[in-house]
């Protein structure tokens, strides 16, 4: 503990004080816009993710909706058809199985794509952002593209 002297300690904090400065006023703006920039498209991911999972759940609402009106029809077809004939009730109630089957596949599919355009959107447009920052920065058009890719698909998963 001697061996420090006052001098020394004065120089290190001019030095610290140097550097900081330094810091500030060169890269402090940009690393504070840089930083709201990511948070704005952060709430802008997660936005898009709950707005895709507010359709889903309705998809899947309606879905049911669709389901419960098949099953009910296919109720109706079965009373009628037990009605006329034991052999027709058969093959009516297999035909309102597969339509109900076919229009929840159908349902099921649209949920799946409408979430894939809006993934395969939401990454190009938060690309697109990443690529005109990073040309803003870097003066470089396609600087970092694969690197800003691969970090979308950490962020996303």
């Amino acid at each position: 503990m001697d061996n420090i002297s006052v001098g020394a300690i004065i120089a290190q904090l001019i030095n610290f004080g140097i550097i900081f400065f330094i810091f500030k006023y060169f890269l402090g703006e940009k690393i504070v816009s840089i930083i709201e920039e990511r948070r704005k498209n952060m709430k802008a991911s997660a936005d898009a993710e709950n707005i895709a999972k507010e359709r889903m759940e309705a998809a899947r609402a309606e879905a049911q909706i669709i389901v419960d009106e098949a099953r009910t029809k296919a109720s109706e077809i079965e009373s009628r058809a037990e009605e006329l004939s034991r052999q027709n009730s058969n093959k009516i109630i297999e035909r309102a199985e597969k339509e109900s089957e076919y229009l929840l596949e159908n349902a099921r599919n649209q949920i799946e794509k409408d979430k894939l355009d809006m993934e395969n959107n939401m990454k190009s447009k938060i690309l697109d952002l990443s690529l005109k920052l990073n040309s803003k920065i870097f003066n470089k058009e396609t600087a970092n593209k694969d690197f800003m890719e691969k970090e979308y698909d950490l962020l996303v998963k």
